[in-house]
């Protein structure tokens, strides 16, 4: 405002000395001065009040969309900020929980049925969290009508929960509510899938301010999604670990086009002649600053980043261009490339193998999927026809990892596999241990009265090997046949193999 009044005084009183010297200043040119800091002042006047909070009556509520969401209704981070305020003021010994809710991958939604529908969804998955939170007891009611959720924007929800003296109140309810609203919503007609995750900080364990609170129970569900850990609550090392986790996020998005990613190989061969039959293909990342890391060390990112299906595109497509050279050069082999439970929600994964095949002309019985148990049961009904058109290429399917998941024998006969890969962590203890063995054969009858061929991980004794060709095993893989070694390396690992069984 001070401007203004600078402005005025300058565009009357200059003119005005000007003319008591000169006495020539005609009336006209007065006028003009005047009128032009009239309108310069009606101007900042309206700019002055066009910045300023819009006034609440005393005694009235500022507007309900001021202070709520426009799509889900529900109120906004504004008002539960406001909530969180009021109740620890009002309770000085209070001990609250801030749970933050996300709705993971919804992103798949948005790209499936357009960001109007997946509005809708969102809308409805908001109104289903905000009925499961009204039934439990420990939940507070924010100051809006029958709301007991805030949506802070996108994805995130947050509640407020009165520990009320009970440690692990608010991971209990947390784990309820995931469990409560994971039911698929209908639209339309048609399934929608989704899942919901939490993470959860403390007052005043975790600190005092709002922002503060939320931010870390941010960082405790990206540790819980970055992990697999079952547990939502904010750790103090957390944050300590944050920085080198955005970092190398950040570096795994430049790490395809940098050539920093590698694949090596271990083969799988019969029992018990030892002929090599395939070849399992292992996704490495040789971090320019941390060296060689294992799949483990940053897979969780690239499933939490969605780079999980351009990874796994590109391992696809170099696997096939070596199909492709073996063919050339009279070698009969399969590779084996793992693919992930977000991989096969991907609609174009078929088309995709199907281009490549074609395009390098190979058969698709050479190429191999491996698929973790926990790819196939955290949604059944959504991977099952992916799986079908698959098979349906000619590709061949394996359950890998069998037994240390929760894979029952109705699933197995549901799933269109072809062979099932017994865990290493019961191959290894064989050669000690009864129990392990008496495990192992029963996976192996099981499969065979499933009709599936089984693979053993993780052999390293030849002892071992006799056992499980005894048992009935069709394949191995292990350090007792080789170690893992660079893909481009294959053919001539291959020429030197055969050479060595013809010469023996």
């Amino acid at each position: 405002m001070r401007w203004s009044l600078v402005v005025v005084a300058f565009l009357y009183v200059v003119p005005a000395a000007a003319a008591t010297q000169t006495d020539v200043l005609p009336w006209w040119a007065f006028a003009g001065f005047i009128g032009l800091s009239l309108l310069c002042a009606f101007i900042t006047v309206l700019w002055w009040r066009a910045r300023q909070p819009l006034p609440v009556a005393a005694g009235h509520e500022p507007p309900f969309h001021l202070l709520h969401d426009e799509i889900s209704g529900l109120p906004n981070k504004w008002l539960v900020k406001q909530d969180f305020q009021i109740f620890i003021t009002s309770r000085p010994q209070a001990q609250l929980a801030l749970v933050l809710v996300k709705i993971d991958q919804f992103e798949r939604v948005n790209q499936l049925l357009g960001y109007s529908h997946a509005n809708l969804v969102l809308s409805q998955i908001a109104r289903r969290l905000n009925q499961a939170a009204a039934a439990h007891q420990g939940i507070l009611p924010l100051s809006s009508e029958d709301a007991f959720v805030a949506h802070l924007g996108g994805v995130d929800f947050l509640l407020l929960v009165d520990q009320q003296g009970k440690q692990h109140q608010a991971g209990y309810l947390a784990h309820q509510l995931e469990r409560e609203i994971a039911e698929p919503l209908l639209l339309r007609g048609c399934a929608v899938d989704y899942r919901i995750l939490s993470g959860i900080s403390l007052y005043p364990q975790h600190g005092q301010d709002f922002s503060e609170l939320v931010e870390k129970a941010h960082l405790a569900l990206q540790q819980r999604l970055l992990h697999a850990t079952d547990s939502p609550l904010y750790q103090n090392e957390m944050s300590a670990t944050t920085p080198d986790k955005l970092a190398m996020m950040a570096e795994l998005q430049q790490a395809i086009a940098a050539q920093q990613l590698q694949l090596d190989v271990q083969p799988q061969v019969l029992l018990p002649d030892r002929q090599v039959v395939a070849a399992e293909v292992l996704l490495r990342w040789a971090h320019p600053v941390q060296g060689l890391l294992a799949p483990k060390q940053f897979i969780p990112l690239a499933e939490r980043m969605g780079l999980m299906f351009p990874l796994t595109c590109w391992v696809l497509q170099q696997t096939i261009q070596m199909l492709a050279t073996l063919q050339k050069e009279g070698i009969v082999l399969q590779l084996a490339v793992n693919i992930s439970s977000s991989d096969l929600l991907q609609i174009e994964l078929a088309e995709h193998i199907q281009q490549l095949l074609a395009k390098y002309q190979v058969k698709p019985g050479q190429l191999i999927l491996e698929l973790k148990e926990e790819a196939l049961m955290t949604e059944p009904d959504a991977v099952l026809p992916m799986l079908q058109r698959l098979r349906a290429l000619g590709l061949v399917l394996v359950l890998d990892d069998f037994g240390t998941g929760y894979t029952s024998l109705g699933m197995l006969r549901e799933f269109p596999l072809q062979q099932v890969k017994i865990d290493a962590q019961f191959i290894g203890g064989m050669h000690k241990s009864d129990a392990q063995v008496a495990i192992t054969g029963a996976i192996i009858d099981l499969a065979k009265n499933l009709r599936l061929d089984v693979v053993a991980e993780g052999v390293e004794e030849q002892p071992t090997a006799e056992k499980l060709a005894r048992m009935g095993c069709v394949r191995a893989q292990g350090f007792l046949f080789s170690q893992p070694f660079a893909l481009d390396g294959l053919p001539a690992w291959m020429r030197q193999h055969q050479f060595n069984q013809t010469g023996a």
